[in-house]
């Protein structure tokens, strides 16, 4: 009597895809309501980066909100590589090249007098959209974990199109922050070309390419 009765089964990549998403989420959720300067700076970075402007400099970012960032950009990261190409190890280790990369550049970076302000408020932006990116990707997975047919038809084009929103979004606020800082536009251009573009496009490329 049950024969023409289809089953559903919960395979293990949807599970997982949840199982992460929900983590993310919960960074975020303990991000509000732990450090809540922090999560008040990623508001503005997403609606009024001047108040990021007239903060940045007096401030200096919450040790624990940092690392919650960083954990959120690897995990989303962690998350779209297991949509795409169903391995989640693959994402984790993509993620920590990320971080580490822009990490010593910041290091390195840091060290011209004239670029200091714009590197640190520079990071402060990819900090704080990095929790809306990470947010906006554990959204849209807990979805396609709930829908397998929605994420076997454009599930991985889907995440991926949002992580280029993000970092598109985050060269936008980049570039309005260089041309404050740098005052002449021409020098902006230079920057936002030489020290974000370039480097944007290739990890861009590389995560294409990956999967």
């Amino acid at each position: 009597m049950f024969e023409d009765i289809e089953i559903l089964h919960l395979d293990a990549p949807i599970s997982t895809m949840f199982a992460l998403a929900i983590v993310n989420l919960g960074l975020i959720v303990w991000l509000k309501h732990g450090f809540p300067r922090e999560w008040r700076l990623a508001g503005w970075a997403l609606l009024n980066v001047r108040r990021i402007w007239q903060r940045s400099a007096d401030e200096a970012p919450r040790t624990g909100g940092v690392i919650i960032a960083h954990i959120q950009g690897v995990i989303a990261l962690a998350t779209i590589s297991y949509a795409c190409l169903n391995n989640v190890l693959h994402g984790f280790a993509l993620g920590a090249i990320i971080v580490f990369v822009r990490l010593f550049t910041v290091q390195v970076l840091s060290r011209f007098i004239k670029l200091r302000l714009l590197i640190k408020e520079s990071t402060d932006i990819d900090r704080h959209l990095r929790t809306w990116m990470a947010a906006t990707v554990s959204v849209i997975a807990i979805i396609l974990s709930l829908r397998s047919q929605l994420h076997s038809d454009v599930g991985c084009n889907l995440l991926l199109s949002t992580w280029i929103f993000w970092s598109c979004f985050r060269l936008w606020r980049v570039f309005q922050t260089s041309i404050k800082r740098l005052s002449i536009f021409s020098f902006a251009i230079m920057y936002l070309c030489g020290l974000e573009i370039l480097p944007n496009v290739f990890i861009i490329l590389l995560v294409i390419n990956s999967f």
